[in-house]
């Protein structure tokens, strides 16, 4: 019974996160890109994915782990080391496309960050934002009964949690082995510490003069692909996942 239920879990939760990543290139299309920024571009996949449906003149990619770093720059993306708490090193009004996928978790300066996003785009440009959902039921269900919710915020790292099995698919989708997981760069590197509420964060970025152009979600815990798919359109305020693209107005308000 429990290996039936951990195969369910496993086939709810990477069924989701494949829909998510063919939605991230579906909705980050547009024409004559000349700047495409991707914040927080770990080992530069996302960054390629990324590129390669956009054709942009320039990818900048910006990270913080060095040892990243170095991957995605033997992946040949342009990517500087830098802490994304602090203002962004590029001049305003500079990039037409910027992604933050699974980044905004990890940050303090949330204000920050998305005023400096603002910022760094051109009038027109959009950022789209792929991030966990704090109002997410089994959030909601796991502080119900007492526990800390797998989305965090995580007190030590993602290995910190409460349900083991929980923790054993988060290695596997961030190919990390049992013991990489536990330790100190991996606590820095996955500990999730801010998790906006799906409506908290479009509010926030209306605050920062952007307009919410769309969103979608992905995950409605428990229930199968099916059933999940249509209810994250009817209440995406409960999914697991969402993807917000948020537009600079072409005239600032």
């Amino acid at each position: 019974m429990v290996s039936l239920l951990r195969r369910y879990l496993d086939y709810i939760y990477f069924d989701a996160v494949n829909k998510r990543l063919a939605a991230q290139l579906e909705h980050v299309q547009t024409q004559s890109v000349e700047v495409y920024l991707d914040l927080g571009c770990y080992v530069g996949y996302n960054t390629d994915r990324v590129r390669q449906v956009l054709h942009p003149k320039c990818t900048i990619g910006l990270e913080f782990d060095p040892l990243s770093v170095q991957e995605a720059r033997r992946q040949k993306v342009d990517v500087a080391r830098h802490d994304l708490n602090q203002p962004l090193p590029l001049k305003s009004n500079s990039a037409d496309v910027v992604t933050v996928f699974d980044v905004l978790e990890h940050l303090v300066e949330t204000w920050r960050f998305v005023t400096e996003m603002y910022r760094v785009l051109k009038p027109g440009g959009f950022v789209l934002i792929d991030c966990p959902n704090l109002a997410a039921w089994h959030n909601v269900f796991a502080l119900i009964l007492g526990l800390q919710p797998s989305a965090g915020p995580h007190l030590v790292s993602t290995a910190d949690l409460d349900l083991g099995f929980i923790e054993e698919m988060h290695r596997r989708d961030h190919n990390l082995t049992e013991h990489q997981s536990g330790t100190v760069n991996a606590s820095k590197m996955h500990r999730h510490i801010v998790i906006p509420a799906y409506r908290s964060l479009c509010r926030v970025l209306i605050q920062a003069g952007f307009d919410v152009e769309n969103s979608w979600g992905f995950g409605y815990y428990p229930f199968p692909p099916m059933i999940s798919k249509w209810l994250c359109r009817i209440d995406i305020s409960h999914v697991h996942h969402c993807l917000i693209k948020a537009r600079k107005p072409v005239v600032a308000p």
